[in-house]
């Protein structure tokens, strides 16, 4: 099988994962202007997260409300945006275990470098919601086998997380259990929604045989761990899922605010200037093509 461009971002994200010693930090994406914006501030992946995305695309929060099509055509426009590897959440993989194979032969088409299935039951929500149900052990095994033939079909590269929200529903032995035997059935990091101290997180990546991750999400369940602290107990890899949409949220506000008191000083200086923006989205490299095309 010839190299693609897909598979040589899967093998840089799989690099990450195996990097002791330093932790790579999974910062999502909700469409292709944050996916950009993370890659201009130096980081080195691209995540997508299925709450930003739901908020983003159709003002609703995170509860299954956005299927398959949808998440994978935003995910599209990320992919396209950016040059770094992007590690898409595809929530349950919306459906059983043959949804969850068809699901990976197509996220993986389009030139993600991983993709992250969960353990709950359809319709899905955020994980630091209350209210979530799983399914079976054997069931997400199941599912996670069907991934990994899938991506071996379309790119052997292709990383396959795993993610589990017992914690909250089995407690942290029946997540532990969880997690290893993800991690048996093929997954190449496991993702354990909410730990809740260091000392769980540090029996996780003790006893389970794949680099385990989590999410760290201001207000969610997950306690602020320090990333040195992580770190040096090996955690390798974790998601900080609304870093851009909350603070982009807050300021969309306060400039309607501004704006409706009839304070435009203030809308300006909340937001970047024209050109700013413009060479944030590129102008200068397709007014020169534009240049190039017009002889």
């Amino acid at each position: 099988m010839v190299e693609t461009r897909s598979m040589i971002k899967a093998k840089k994200l799989r690099e990450y994962l195996k990097n002791d010693g330093k932790l790579t930090l999974r910062v999502c994406a909700y469409d292709a202007l944050s996916a950009v914006l993370i890659q201009k501030a130096g980081f080195e992946v691209v995540g997508t997260t299925g709450y930003g995305i739901s908020a983003s695309l159709i003002g609703q929060p995170d509860i299954g409300l956005v299927g398959y099509a949808e998440m994978l055509e935003r995910v599209r426009t990320i992919v396209n945006a950016t040059d770094l590897p992007v590690d898409a959440d595809i929530d349950t993989g919306y459906g059983n275990a043959l949804n969850v194979y068809w699901t990976v032969k197509n996220f993986a088409k389009i030139g993600v470098a991983g993709v992250r299935l969960e353990d709950q039951v359809w319709p899905k929500r955020c994980g630091h919601m209350e209210g979530k149900s799983i399914i079976s052990v054997d069931e997400m095994v199941n599912k996670i086998k069907a991934a990994v033939d899938a991506k071996n079909e379309e790119n052997p590269e292709l990383v396959i997380g795993a993610r589990t929200d017992a914690r909250s529903i089995e407690g942290f032995e029946g997540s532990l259990e969880r997690a290893m035997a993800y991690a048996q059935a093929g997954a190449d990091y496991v993702y354990v929604e909410a730990p809740q101290s260091l000392e769980e997180v540090k029996e996780l990546v003790h006893k389970v045989s794949k680099p385990i991750s989590f999410n760290i999400i201001p207000g969610g369940k997950t306690p602020l761990f320090d990333f040195d602290e992580l770190v040096k107990i090996g955690v390798r890899y974790i998601s900080i899922p609304m870093v851009c949409l909350y603070p982009a949220t807050k300021a969309m506000m306060e400039s309607l605010q501004a704006l409706k008191e009839r304070n435009f000083k203030k809308v300006i200086d909340l937001g970047v200037s024209w050109s700013e923006f413009n060479e944030i989205v590129g102008f200068g490299k397709w007014r020169e093509l534009e240049k190039k095309y017009s002889k």
